[in-house]
Parts: structure tokens; sequence; C-alpha cells
């Protein structure tokens, strides 16, 4: 007689038609697929002592190898990602609950505060009768409607697990449940379960998506949720060496940086009245890169970065190429990403075939500040600095910067282009029209107006990076998207 053994331990006769049922729920009211093509495509070995974790893999792999439809049209059916996604889902819940069914969430909770994977403050914020109301509108269901691939993101990456053994401590629809009552537990307690059910109603079934860190560190002890976070750094060894400490730090809690280095002075720049001259930015960059990859974005996939600097910039062709695969390796810094801040002036100097001049910010600090403050403050300096001839400065043509540097390296490998005159009209009437939409957008979804006006909060953080918003006229369908995505992140923001 063949025996299996479970995933406690116990060896059990082994069981054909367990395994038949199993893949006939997972094929239950999907269209195009078929219980035996599973069964045929796992081919199971049987032997005595294999155990029941491994008789699921095979089914998992059998299942997820049918989705391509284009290896074989015959047979295979794209549906075969959602036998697939319960396959994973029954294969999640052994492993987390010991079974199919999910115990109560009071329970779990309390398990998980006890193992140090739940904050305490849970059972503080919310009593114990509160959790089984929240309980009553979980449905777990859902789960068997996500796609595999749906399934093994949210295992891998938002789950709550110990990253070092790989095991996992609760479900989907715990996370959205868990996410939706930290989110919550602030407001008005005759109210506030009302909008924890429509929170997790939402995020559940997808009417809005949640930041990596917003929905992975809801609940837990890590009270980090900013997807991105904006470091400047000063032109000092202090304010430089600081800087890589708030990127190893924010990194390692999930957050992606983006690093301004337009104050830092170009390479050869005189440092104690020319004592020493100065090393350029390429040295701090591999510094900094250092320290980013110190620390993992929280144990979810390596930590990220976005340099930023003004096209004015002394060092701007030194910059400028710094991704590409050219130039050696004590000139480059390729594993991060880049974007070069450009303005109106510049794009009219291109426009007319004008020289641009580049200056070292250390000698100009306050054409720098006007360069993100004020449009016209910039100008006005940028010209004044451009006639004083104390000033260091290196003359190229806007077409060359824009041509050979800019669009060569954006096509090449992906500089980005952010615009100041974009940035800065980011304001009044743009937050305004904005606000309007996104108004109307959860007026639909019932949200409670006190809630609306916390999240309108972070309107101009995230219109920052939206990049597209006109300062005259009504917004573009592309403008209303980019007003659905704010009002889609407000949300994660109404905690502690």
């Amino acid at each position: 007689m063949i025996t299996v053994v479970k995933r406690n331990g116990e060896r059990v006769p082994i069981d054909i038609s367990k395994i038949q049922r199993q893949v006939a729920n997972a094929c239950r009211g999907i269209d195009g697929v078929s219980p035996s093509m599973i069964e045929i495509k796992a081919q199971i070995e049987l032997h005595d002592g294999m155990t029941t974790e491994t008789i699921d893999e095979l089914l998992l792999k059998a299942m997820v190898d049918l989705i391509d439809e284009t290896e074989n049209p015959e047979i295979n059916n794209v549906n075969y990602q959602y036998v697939a996604g319960r396959q994973k889902v029954s294969m999640l819940r052994k492993q987390v609950y010991g079974g199919y069914e999910p115990p109560k969430l009071y329970n779990i909770i309390k398990k998980n505060i006890e193992l140090g994977m739940y904050t305490h403050e849970l059972l503080e914020w919310y009593t114990e009768d509160e959790w089984n109301i929240v309980d009553l509108f979980i449905d777990h269901s859902k789960d068997e409607g996500y796609t595999f691939a749906a399934i093994a993101q949210l295992a891998e990456k938002y789950l709550v697990q110990n990253r070092a053994n790989g095991k996992i401590y609760e479900t989907p629809q715990v996370r959205y449940a868990i996410a939706a009552a930290t989110a919550f537990h602030s407001e008005n307690k005759e109210t506030r379960l009302k909008y924890v059910k429509e929170y997790y109603e939402c995020a559940s079934e997808g009417h809005f998506t949640l930041a990596t860190p917003v929905l992975a560190g809801l609940g837990t002890t890590t009270k980090q949720y900013s997807s991105c976070v904006l470091i400047s750094s000063d032109d000092t060894l202090d304010s430089i060496f600081a800087a890589g400490e708030m990127m190893a730090k924010y990194a390692s809690k999930r957050a992606g940086i983006g690093l301004e280095i337009g104050r830092i002075r170009p390479l050869g720049a005189p440092i104690r009245n020319g004592e020493i001259k100065h090393t350029g930015m390429i040295p701090f960059l591999k510094k900094w890169f250092a320290d980013l990859r110190s620390c993992s974005q929280g144990g979810i996939r390596n930590a990220s970065c976005t340099v930023t600097f003004p096209v004015w910039h002394y060092q701007f062709e030194d910059l400028i190429v710094l991704k590409n695969n050219q130039g050696t390796e004590e000139t480059r810094v390729r594993q991060m990403d880049y974007s070069v801040v450009v303005n109106k002036m510049f794009w009219n100097r291109y426009k007319n075939g004008e020289m641009m001049s580049l200056f070292d910010p250390a000698e100009v600090p306050d054409l720098y500040e006007a360069y993100y403050r004020d449009s016209k403050e910039f100008e006005t300096l940028y010209l004044k600095y451009e006639q004083d001839k104390t000033k260091k400065k290196k003359i190229i043509s806007a077409d060359e910067i824009f041509k050979n540097g800019i669009l060569k390296e954006r096509t090449d490998t992906g500089v980005y282009i952010l615009s100041t005159s974009i940035m800065l009209s980011i304001r009044d009437r743009s937050i305004q029209q904005l606000t309007q939409y996104i108004k109307v957008i959860f007026a639909k979804k019932s949200f409670s107006q006190r809630s609306l006006s916390k999240g309108l909060k972070i309107l101009k953080a995230e219109l920052l990076y939206a990049l597209l918003v006109p300062s005259t006229g009504a917004p573009s369908a592309t403008h209303k998207k980019c007003a659905k995505r704010v009002a889609s992140l407000y949300a994660p923001y109404l905690t502690y």
C-alpha cells in the first residue's frame, strides 16, 4: 500500500479520488478547461512516502503549463490561469492555516501579534467584537477568482511573511482587511467600520491598487508607507553621507528613492579656496549606489533610485551618459536611473538654435533655488550670470544638449525628462480641477467627505509625479486618468 506524508507529518494511505476532487474543484465553473488534461499533464509518478505538498506542486505546474495557448492551441487555454490560481490559493491556505478554511480573523490577528508579525495596536484600536464584524464581510471566496499571477505576486511581495524561511502568516483577503482596518482606525468609532468595509471591498475587487509599502506594511510593525522618498543632497560631506544613510534606511522599509544632486559642485571645482579640487559627482554616486544596495527594498526586491539634476549643471555632459554602455566602469554608474530637469527657457533656446551656459551651482546658489521656485526669477538670474565674466561657465548649444545628450540617452537608456514649467503649474487651478474629478470618483464609491478631505492633502505630492497637468484649459482624458490614479492612492495615507 502506497502512503503519502501530509504537511503535519502524518503518514496516510494515498487517496486518488481526493486528488481528482481537488482538480475538479479547481476547474469548477471555468470554461475551456479539463480536469483530465491536468491529470495527464501532471504525470504524477506515485511512490511510497511521497508528500502531499509535492503532489500539489506537480498539479500546479501542469495547470500553469496549460495556460499558454500559443504553445498548443488545441489543448491549452488562457482560462487555466484561474484554475492555477485556485490551486495556488489551496496550497497557500494549507501552508498558512493547516487547512482550506481560514480561522476567525480575531484569532489570526492575535496569533500574528504574538509572533511579532502584526502591530499590537490592532487589538488596541478595535475590540474583539469589532474584529468579528469585520470577519463577517470578509469574502474569502474572492481568492478563488484571482489569476495565478495575481496570487503568486501577492504571496511573493505583499503577504506578511518571514522572508528568511519563507513562512507566510496570512492570505489575500486577510491582508486587505487588515490594511483597511489600519487605514481607518482613527475615524469615528460609530462609522469607521463602514469605511473599513468600503475600503476592503474596493481594494479586494481591484477598484484601486495600493503601493507596495502600503499594502505590505499596514498593520505590521513597519510604519513607513511612502512608495517614493525624495532626498536632496547639499554640497557638503555631512549632507552627502547623511543622504546615503537615509537612502539605505528608507530602502530597507520598501521605499524607492528620488535623489536630487543639483547642488553638488562639478569635477575640478575648488574646495577650501583651492586647497583641493572637487572629485565631482561620480565617486559620490558610486558611494550612494553601494549604500542603496546594502539594503533590499523591504526584502521584496533590490532597492532602486532615480537621480535628478538640472540641465544647466556644469557637469551635465558627464551626468547624462552615466547609464549608457560606452565608457569605463570609472566613468559610469549604470545601476541607477537618471532624470534631467529642463525648463521653458531651454526649450526656447533649442527651438531658436541658441547656446546654453552651464554653471557650477556653488557659484550661483540662488540660481539653483530659483530653478524650482520661480521660472521668471530663474531666467533673470540666468541672463545676469551669463554676462558675469567672473562666473565659471561652459558654453554649449541647446541643440547639442538635446539631440546628442537628452534625446540620445532617452532613447538608449530611458533617461527621464522633467520640466520645471509643468511642475510649477501644479498649483491653484490644476489642483482645483483634479480635486473636482476625484470628488466625482469617490462620490460613486460613497466615501465620507471627511476621509476624502484627508486624501486631498497628498494631491500636490502625487501630482508632481503625474507631470501631465495643464496650466490652462480643461483636462484631457489623459489628465482625468491621472486624477483617477491620484484618487486611487489617497486612502492609504489615512494612517497613524
